[in-house]
């Protein structure tokens, strides 16, 4: 309950709340204005059109008496005189010759008339056998057309006041709900942000069922979540594994050289041999961790020089500089290059060529093949190199993540699981996507570039 109570005061939710009902209010308004302009147009309407019926009545009463009487002399005029009362309205008739009729009755007194008669005057003749022998000149109140329209306004009025009122409890009583609905998983973001913030890894914000967008982003800020608890996790044990490995060549290359200064070994060219190989092993270490950082500044930076170069020129350039390795370990390199024509960084792409061909160098076995191609799709509009081994392969479970840096996996990946991300890294500066083919046989490493014909 005293969660609910936060959630409807803070500042968002109000500001639902107050919008629901002001829009519920204004529409109530808005409805009633339109319904009175339309019922006061049409009260305006009617009243004219009784004002004209009952000036065409009071002057087909006269004409009447006009002819019992033959002539305006001692006609007798009570009845139209008694419309006109009845009206609230001045009469007043003329002859043919323009001159006022006087208004008398045979029953002596006549009805009282309006005398504050100010507001329209609607005109008729006075018709006998076809002959215009008068007109009529009827002057209404002027309020009387007023009384009506007030009428419907007051009551117009009422009923807007009374739908307003109901209208807003309905509006709050759905706003209320809705405001919950939407402020309580971007309470729970906030929250889990800050709470991350503040260095607890296990903030969730949860509310992966909220309305639309609101659970797109609670689960988009949990899966960063466990993406940066994951990195954590692996930069953790990046740092237990180098200084694991940096400190078995130390150890090695320090207890070496203390043996020559201490005189219990005499230094041999095998002493010499085996601590170079303890410098390389260093030296890899700090190249693979240098290229990390590298990559990390080419995707975040304008760090790509990119420039039309053909993809089948790096894939051979870079072959060219792995020959060694690969000789070394009696491995055969096969080329299978088509001209390829790509918008990128020469230099960028064959780092990724030379990560993907040492990469198979390391992990295919000695008198193993390794194949690099590059191709284009016109179809497509993707230029594709591709690093294929006979090797082992890697493990099913284990393709996802290879390209997650510092992975090395459980299953002989080995190496330092800097490579492919390096790789991954580059790709993406160059808008294109690399991904593990699916082979019966050993490693196929696949990227995918736009294709610049």
């Amino acid at each position: 309950m005293t969660a609910d109570r936060a959630l409807v005061r803070s500042p968002l939710a109000a500001r639902l709340v107050a919008g629901f009902v002001a829009v519920a209010v204004a529409a109530v308004f808005a409805i009633a204005g339109m319904a009175l302009w339309r019922n006061g147009h049409s009260v305006g309407q009617l009243a004219r059109e009784r004002q004209h019926d009952t000036t065409d009545l009071i002057a087909d009463t006269l004409a009447l008496d006009y002819q019992q009487h033959g002539g305006w002399l001692g006609a007798d005029t009570h009845s139209a005189v008694m419309l006109a009362s009845q009206a609230g309205a001045l009469l007043t008739v003329t002859d043919a010759n323009d001159v006022n009729v006087e208004l008398t009755g045979s029953m002596g007194g006549m009805p009282h008339m309006a005398t504050d008669a100010h507001g329209p005057t609607r005109v008729a003749t006075v018709t006998v056998d076809g002959r215009t022998v008068g007109t009529v000149h009827v002057t209404f109140v002027s309020g009387a057309l007023a009384d009506a329209e007030r009428h419907v306004r007051d009551a117009m009025s009422g009923t807007v006041l009374i739908g307003s009122i109901v209208a807003a409890l309905v509006a709050l009583a759905v706003a209320v709900p809705i405001a919950r609905r939407i402020v309580r998983p971007l309470r729970r973001v906030t929250d889990a942000a800050r709470k991350l913030g503040d260095g607890d890894a296990d903030a969730r914000a949860g509310e992966h069922d909220a309305p639309g967008e609101l659970g797109a982003l609670n689960q988009a800020f949990d899966a960063m979540a466990d993406r940066l608890q994951a990195n954590d996790v692996a930069r953790r044990n990046l740092a237990a594994d180098v200084a694991h490995e940096l400190r078995t060549p130390l150890t090695l290359l320090q207890g070496g050289c203390e043996e020559v200064i201490d005189g219990i070994t005499e230094p041999s060219m095998d002493h010499f041999v085996q601590m170079h190989d303890d410098v390389l092993r260093l030296r890899r270490l700090v190249d693979d961790l240098a290229m990390l950082a590298d990559a990390d500044a080419a995707l975040a930076g304008p760090t790509v020089r990119t420039q039309r170069c053909n993809l089948a020129e790096v894939a051979e350039a870079a072959a060219d500089s792995v020959r060694p390795l690969v000789d070394g370990n009696h491995q055969h390199l096969l080329r299978r290059l088509d001209p390829t024509f790509v918008s990128g960084d020469p230099a960028r792409l064959g780092q990724i060529a030379i990560n993907l061909l040492t990469n198979a160098a390391r992990f295919t076995q000695t008198g193993g093949t390794i194949t690099i191609t590059v191709e284009h799709d016109p179809t497509t509009g993707s230029a594709t190199m591709s690093v294929s081994d006979n090797g082992p392969g890697i493990a099913l479970t284990d393709r996802a993540h290879v390209f997650e840096r510092f992975y090395r996996g459980d299953s002989g990946i080995g190496g330092s699981g800097i490579g492919l991300a390096v790789v991954d890294q580059l790709v993406r500066a160059h808008h294109g996507t690399v991904a593990i083919a699916d082979t019966r046989i050993g490693t196929t490493v696949v990227v995918a570039l736009p294709w610049v014909g």
